[in-house]
């Protein structure tokens, strides 16, 4: 019984993000492994509070502080989302709650394309090159709780958006 239970565990499955309406880089939709849910700013075009439902939960995802962009706190600090140096937005660490995950682009400078790893693995990639609209997550992103998954799923909506804006630059 308990190697099946961690055979299940193992399995890859599948989701997408997208903006609400194209074009719009402040409210998002999320679909993973039968979790549902939606992130959005507090207040359009604030880049430095978001909240989320996903998976029967809601919180708020904030900087640190005020427009520090590469060090993220969800739900109060319990998890920290950092970029491994300053304004490197493609590669990423997620910790905290006993959790540690890397996220990093294939390529850098192809956000794109991303790839976590650590206690879950996997890749977000949009549906085609440069769509920054919709992505595709694939993994075992299930084996976390919905607000770590939120966490990884908020690095390509967050890079996607302020790269679509220009404001990366």
């Amino acid at each position: 019984m308990i190697t099946l239970c961690l055979a299940v565990n193992g399995i890859a499955q599948s989701g997408k993000i997208k903006t609400y309406t194209s074009e719009d880089w402040d409210y998002w939709e999320v679909d993973y492994a039968g979790n549902s849910g939606k992130v959005k700013t507090y207040t359009s075009e604030d880049w430095d509070y978001w909240e989320y439902t996903y998976g029967g939960v809601s919180g708020k995802i904030k900087t640190y502080s005020s427009e520090d962009w590469d060090y993220w706190e969800l739900d109060g600090g319990n998890i920290k989302i950092r970029t491994y140096s300053s304004n490197d937005w493609d590669y990423w660490e997620i910790t905290g709650s006993g959790t540690s995950l890397k996220m990093r682009t294939y390529s850098s400078e192809d956000w794109d394309y991303w790839e976590y790893s650590g206690d879950a693995s996997g890749k977000i990639k949009t549906y085609s090159s440069e769509d920054w609209d919709y992505w595709e997550i694939s993994g075992n992103l299930s084996s976390l709780t919905p607000q770590k998954q939120m966490a990884v799923m908020f690095v390509a909506i967050f890079t996607s958006s302020i790269h679509i804006r220009g404001i990366n630059k």
